[in-house]
């Protein structure tokens, strides 16, 4: 029997996945991708945004996590961070987390994917 994340790991990551699924095949198959996080967007064929950094946090099963806002400061204005929990095949556990003013950054990322042909067949 093949393992699923053997057949869809290429040498450029995974194809004819959607960009979660293929960003976490490359972190199965390469767990430094963890220590160095911006190397997988890369590795895809994707650009983050300069002003964004790129993080990837493995689940474990004994670990809470809690994403707290920043704290705000009286030179914000009033304008606070309001942050977006992006739930992408939710049965398959893919959750984002960022300010709503990145959601059009993670947009822009999932097309690059589609249209370098990444996600192939979706």
């Amino acid at each position: 029997m093949k393992d699923e994340r053997d057949e869809n790991a290429g040498s450029d990551g995974p194809s004819g996945l959607d960009l979660e699924q293929a960003l976490t095949m490359l972190a199965w198959s390469d767990p430094a991708l963890t220590e160095d996080p911006g190397a997988a967007p890369a590795r895809l064929g994707i650009d983050v945004p300069p002003a964004l950094r790129f993080d990837v946090r493995v689940q474990r099963p004994d670990t809470l996590y809690l994403v707290i806002p920043p704290v705000s400061s009286d030179d914000a204005g009033g304008e606070n961070v309001v942050n977006q929990m992006d739930l992408w095949r939710s049965g398959d556990q893919f959750v984002w987390i960022l300010p709503q003013d990145a959601k059009t950054a993670l947009l822009e990322m999932r097309e690059q994917y589609r249209n370098r042909g990444g996600g192939e067949g979706r």
